[in-house]
């Protein structure tokens, strides 16, 4: 098949969320397995060029859009190169290489322009959107090659694609198949437009296609994704949750629109490409120490934790070797971890992936203080970042904490991988989970996830791979870890069974390899029958 997959996310190119990971993954597996894959993505001026050779600047020739409602001409160019097996065409336009984030304000520009608060979302972004996917849209007329069999769009901010190829007129896409998969509904993500007029105004579809949109007084680009693509999301739990109307609060109401239109989300869990994480491996995993959870190996994860606690959470930080300092780059931490007085019997929990209110950080918080208040020799270390009060909240609970709690607050791959694998248990409160990668990465390092039973975290096996809880109350989530720390302490060797079983259970059912072959395929096989 001749595959586009179109998105504002690609790892190590253009880095945001768990989106990046999906595109690259899913995007060499399906190369590997015979195919032609293009993948679309605007030239940000955070881009990271550092693993890319051979790009040829204006692969093919400039073009211009002309949008009606907004009453501007708008020009691009394209930058092309293949890259681990994927084609990469970049979108070039100066609204995108003037943004340093890809969705939201950076530190740096927040500096130059007060009114861009760090982490808040582009005052432009529908613009930002728009003219990402009719620039992709177009291209069906420029390319010189055949045209796509499946276009596949990433996430709401390429989720009108399908109603441009759709309406377009182009004839390249008489066969082509769109397929919307949704990383998350949660209410802040669907980059919806806030009346038919403003609609109108970004896309200059037809108000009728629009109206069949609405949400209330919203246009949703899912809904008009559902009138002429086919829609998937990233775990089969969290399918059934999207048509299940008793979570319209947590889908902002599409869940509801969903189950009364009988639209069909297909659900294929995200894999994870094992051999980016190994911990067999340290230029895989970026841990100081080698191990390997799924044969019991468990030395090096100790090790790798006298090394955070020496250098990264004592209270005075050690001096660093240069080589170290890749650890905290990007990161300011808050708190520390004193040293436990039982030796062995300590406890460490931890907390790695956005400070959202969507993740339960408030559930997080306040269970913590409980856990530390009644146990000596439990810690947590929590890192992450996200929106500015909650970062401040866990700022204070670190440095009130009496060195039982420590935050790094910002993004550092190698240090977020570093927090993750020195800790007995990973703490997933999140109040809906669309997948879930942080347990994966956990399982992986030999951590075990404790999370509520919200969507794709359900895929953990309770007592098994790890432990599920419900409802996600901070008393609940305490008296679970209150239970695990007497049971660690008592049953060591039931948890050094419960790190095997989940490191090896994630390595052969979720590698990418295994999703991509026996569920992508088939399901794109199933939308091209009788083309």
């Amino acid at each position: 098949m001749n595959i586009w997959i179109v998105s504002m996310e690609f790892a190590g190119i253009s880095e945001a969320g768990g989106v990046k990971n999906v595109a690259r993954s899913l995007g060499e597996e399906l190369a590997q397995c015979g195919n032609n894959v293009t993948l679309f993505i605007p030239q940000f001026g955070c881009t990271n060029f550092d693993e890319i050779t051979d790009i040829r600047e204006n692969a093919f020739p400039p073009f211009s859009l002309h949008i009606c409602g907004l009453g501007e001409t708008v020009s691009f160019t394209s930058a092309s190169l293949v890259h681990t097996g994927i084609r990469i065409v970049f979108i070039t336009n100066p609204h995108f290489s003037e943004k340093l984030g890809v969705y939201t304000y950076t530190e740096e520009e927040e500096k130059a322009d007060p009114s861009h608060k760090r982490g808040s979302g582009h005052t432009d972004s529908l613009l930002l959107e728009a003219l990402f996917q009719r620039a992709v849209a177009s291209f069906g007329g420029n390319i010189p090659q055949d045209p796509p069999d499946i276009v596949l769009c990433e996430d709401a901010t390429a989720a009108v694609l399908p109603s441009y190829i759709a309406y377009g007129g182009l004839s390249v896409y008489k066969k082509t198949k769109c397929v919307v998969t949704v990383h998350n509904a949660g209410p802040a993500y669907h980059h919806s437009f806030a009346t038919i007029a403003e609609a109108k105004q970004y896309t200059d579809l037809p108000e009728s296609v629009l109206y069949g949109a609405l949400n209330g007084d919203r246009i949703e680009p899912f809904l008009l994704a559902a009138g002429c693509a086919a829609i998937s999301t990233v775990s089969t739990q969290y399918a059934e949750e999207l048509t299940d109307p008793a979570n319209n609060a947590d889908t902002g109401g599409l869940s509801g629109i969903f189950a009364q239109r009988s639209i069909r989300v297909t659900g294929i869990t995200n894999g994870i490409d094992y051999e980016r994480y190994n911990p067999t491996h340290n230029t895989a995993s970026l841990l100081p120490f080698q191990y390997n959870p799924e044969q019991g190996d468990l030395d090096g994860k100790y090790k790798c934790r006298d090394f955070f606690l020496a250098h990264f959470a004592a209270e005075k930080q050690a001096d660093l070797h240069a080589q170290n300092v890749r650890y905290l780059t990007g990161i300011t931490r808050s708190g520390y971890i004193r040293p436990c007085s039982d030796s062995g019997h300590e406890v460490f929990f931890s907390y790695h992936g956005r400070i959202v209110s969507q993740k339960g950080i408030s559930v997080l918080a306040q269970a913590a203080k409980k856990i530390t208040a009644a146990y000596e020799n439990v810690r947590f270390v929590i890192i992450g970042q996200g929106e500015p009060g909650l970062e401040h909240d866990m700022e204070n609970l670190a440095a009130s904490s009496g060195g039982s709690i420590v935050f790094f607050k910002g993004y550092n791959r190698a240090m977020a991988r570093l927090a993750s694998a020195v800790c007995d248990f990973i703490v997933l409160p999140s109040y809906y989970e669309p997948c879930g990668l942080e347990d994966f990465i956990a399982q992986i390092f030999g951590t075990i996830p404790v999370a509520h039973a919200a969507g794709g975290l359900k895929k953990i096996i309770d007592g098994t791979t790890g432990f599920l809880y419900s409802p996600n109350t901070p008393e609940t989530l305490a008296q679970i870890l209150s239970s695990l720390i007497e049971r660690k302490n008592a049953e060591p060797e039931l948890f050094r069974k419960i790190i095997v079983q989940a490191a090896a259970y994630v390595h052969e059912k979720y590698s990418w390899h295994e999703v991509t072959a026996n569920q992508y395929v088939p399901f794109f096989n199933s939308l091209t029958a009788g083309m």
